[in-house]
């Protein structure tokens, strides 16, 4: 009997050490399934708290992922992989323009401060820090640009009247968010909806999902894991060089910044019947307006990115333009081309007809000298 009263507490200690373990293992998930509190906000409303969200300050960490499958494009820089993989990214944002966001890597990090000034770039890896004065009209896409408040202002930013409807209240790093739906009008996009969910005090988005037309699931999602609101430590924002750093100085870290900076050619005002976005002419430039959007560069066509090993790899297409290498994913579309002596580089969220359109119209008129 003694022996047996022994083994019976032995017993129940495990039942209840394996208990403990069992509600841990799942507390994330029953965490998650506690209802969120929702409130009658009108869709409209909640658009507006969104877009007037730019200056709310936060700390938070988040992760991004992007499965378009872009092929490796010369010159592409970083953004091939931001978009096909996951990033993960600590942000500590004090404003509009008082910001750092840094990249997670697997062998360090890569820091972008920016500030009334410019950025700088912190690679800790590489121990290398590089300045660039001021913000470009047109610049490849960064991490910062996939934290859930950049990514939700710019879907909020191109919705139009009667796109937007409400969405049910969810819980995302312990804010109640509200939700709202964006299902494009425009035939030529190939955005079928953009989903996010926001602080409803604050209206800084938390979660948003990206859907190609086509598709069941999303294809871009980036959400707070941690989120905190409030202006974060002022010594976190602000970039102390290393003193064994490896300092440089920038003005086109990428390529689009580097065309619209040294290239001798100037872009049309409109093409396939899509106005200029950018104000200032240029060599890179934006067309169209809500989610029909088309990036261009116009360069020497003797820096093409076409190089054999590319013309390998992509698919070609042939009209009024000529030869173009093509990139075609389910929300981003692309094309590269070289006509007249200048190499044109499109790519938007925009179906290939209309893409096709734009490179017609850019094979007509081309880009007139600077």
């Amino acid at each position: 009997m003694g022996l047996g009263w022994e083994r019976a507490p032995s017993g129940w200690r495990w039942l209840v050490v394996g208990g403990a373990v069992a509600v841990l293992v799942a507390l994330p998930g029953l965490v998650g399934a506690v209802p969120a509190r929702d409130r009658p906000v009108a869709a409209g409303e909640l658009l507006e708290r969104v877009l007037g969200s730019a200056g709310v300050a936060y700390q938070g960490y988040a992760e991004a992922r992007a499965g378009l499958g872009l092929p490796d494009v010369p010159r592409a820089g970083r953004v091939v992989a931001l978009l096909g993989e996951t990033t993960r990214m600590r942000a500590w944002v004090a404003g509009r323009e008082v910001w750092r966001v840094d990249e997670l890597t697997p062998v360090g990090e890569r820091d972008l401060y920016h500030d009334r000034w410019g950025t700088w770039l912190w690679d800790s890896g590489e121990r290398r820090a590089v300045a660039t004065r001021g913000e470009a009209p047109v610049r490849f896409a960064r991490p910062a640009d996939l934290l859930p408040p950049e990514l939700g202002r710019r879907v909020a930013a191109a919705a139009a009247a009667g796109e937007v409807t409400r969405l049910g209240a969810r819980r995302v790093a312990g804010v109640h968010a509200l939700g709202l739906r964006v299902v494009p009008r425009a035939a030529g996009t190939t955005l079928s909806r953009a989903e996010l969910w926001a602080d409803p005090a604050s209206g800084l988005p938390v979660r948003v999902e990206l859907t190609a037309r086509g598709q069941a699931e999303p294809i871009v999602t980036t959400a707070f894991l941690d989120l905190r609101l409030g202006p974060p430590d002022p010594a976190h924002v602000r970039f102390a060089v290393p003193g064994d750093a490896d300092v440089r100085s920038d003005e086109a870290p990428d390529l689009a910044r580097a065309v619209d900076r040294f290239s001798p050619f100037v872009l049309p005002d409109r093409v396939g019947g899509r106005l200029r976005r950018t104000q200032v002419g240029g060599a890179a430039a934006t067309y169209g307006k809500g989610f029909e959007l088309v990036a261009a560069l116009a360069f020497p066509a003797r820096f093409s990115p076409r190089t054999r090993a590319f013309l390998e790899r992509a698919p070609t297409r042939t009209g009024p333009w000529g030869e173009a290498s093509v990139i075609a994913t389910p929300l981003l579309n692309g094309m590269v081309f070289e006509h007249g002596g200048v190499a044109y580089a499109l790519a938007g969220t925009v179906t290939p007809p209309v893409l096709e359109q734009v490179a017609a119209d850019l094979a007509r008129e081309g880009a007139a000298p600077r």
